[in-house]
């Protein structure tokens, strides 16, 4: 039995599907978000603190045992959210052991759900302590809002309890609620500008897609046509050859 071989209507197809792969425009990725970047512009916060007797400084103040933190800055993200503000200002009093103290840099650490206040701790007579966390702050309760640019986040009544650094350095009141007040400001950051090089690149890759794709297909037809002409010329051979005489029986 004979292989039977791809005709010429065949390899036309063959020609246009490669050719129509070949002209198919290539989808770029498309890009990823620009990060975006939230400045707290203004951050207070007013802490039970039960401390009695201290003396506050700079943006800073005590009454009643009450501490309020004001013009605070730092970095908010919205999602979680998560972030810290930073105040300025000192608290001078003596400790429950009887030690004359001084906090000072007093800064919020925001987790998802969680807070905890941090200050530089100088001890009379010690070395100081930077950023020794002091207390935590249930923030689960804190609410996220967005409107424009301007983010607000909001927590009234968290809970907050003494670290075993806060017992061991701070006054001998038991520490109350806290009320939070955080606004922060987003911008979203330029997209970088793609080197030169990489644009070079990506149009090397889609004018060297279709001229590969063309060239396949190119060298197929050329094999397939080949084998046409071998095919003809065998057919020419077997034609050209005399047929055989039979001798007539006796």
């Amino acid at each position: 039995m004979q292989a039977r071989h791809l005709g010429v209507d065949a390899r036309s197809a063959i020609l246009v599907i490669a050719l129509a792969a070949a002209l198919l425009p290539v989808t770029a990725l498309p890009a990823q978000a620009a990060p975006r970047t939230c400045t707290v512009s203004q951050a207070t916060a007013v802490w039970d603190a039960g401390g009695s007797d201290v003396q506050a400084s700079g943006s800073l103040a005590a009454a009643d045992g009450t501490l309020t933190f004001d013009q605070g800055t730092g970095v908010l993200e919205p999602v979680a959210p998560s972030g810290s503000a930073s105040f300025d200002g000192t608290l001078a009093y003596t400790s429950a052991a009887g030690v004359k103290t001084t906090l000072s840099a007093p800064t919020l650490v925001i987790d998802g759900g969680k807070g905890a206040l941090l200050f530089d701790v100088q001890p009379e007579g010690a070395d100081q302590m930077p950023q020794a966390p002091l207390a935590t702050v249930d923030l689960r309760a804190a609410a996220v809002s967005e409107s424009g640019d301007i983010v607000n986040l909001d927590g009234v009544g968290a809970a907050t309890e003494l670290t075993a650094e806060g017992r061991d350095v701070l006054w001998s009141g038991a520490a109350g609620t806290f009320d939070l007040t955080v606004v922060a400001t987003c911008t979203t950051a330029e997209p970088a500008a793609a080197p030169a090089g990489d644009e070079a690149d990506a149009g090397g890759t889609g004018i060297l897609v279709p001229v590969v794709v063309v060239g396949i297909a190119a060298l197929l037809a050329a094999l397939l046509a080949v084998g046409s002409v071998q095919r003809r010329k065998r057919n020419s051979a077997r034609s050209a050859q005399p047929e055989p005489v039979v001798d007539p029986l006796p």
